[in-house]
């Protein structure tokens, strides 16, 4: 498969039979920086990545909670675990599970402490 551009994967986010899945690949060609024909743009990247989770991107919703947990300054757990939760609910994901797995033993243990 041919690689597309930024603008052609845009006018088919803007077509009349909208794409989410465009929307959700151009957001990662952004963030990633992974197409010789998509720059670079993490924000904007991420803008589309949202975009296509509020309109019902399962596969965006994942891929936004792995980056929050990864390189979000100030995560919102409680938003993590919300999304991971949805996530299981909707397509079973072994990886959602596990994270939850490490963040119920995380969050444990700092209970523990105190």
């Amino acid at each position: 498969m041919e690689e597309m551009s930024e603008a052609e994967l845009e006018g088919l986010i803007l077509a009349k039979d909208s794409n989410n899945d465009a929307r959700f690949m151009l957001g990662k060609l952004m963030v990633e920086g992974s197409s010789t024909k998509v720059p670079q743009n993490e924000n904007k990247g991420l803008n589309w990545i949202k975009e296509a989770s509020k309109k019902g991107s399962q596969e965006a919703k994942e891929y936004k909670t792995y980056w929050d947990i990864r390189f979000d300054r100030a995560p919102n757990l409680e938003k993590i675990t919300k999304n991971l939760n949805a996530i299981i609910d909707t397509n079973k994901s072994a990886r959602a599970c596990n994270v939850m797995a490490e963040i119920n033993h995380a969050t444990a243990s700092s209970n523990k402490a105190s």
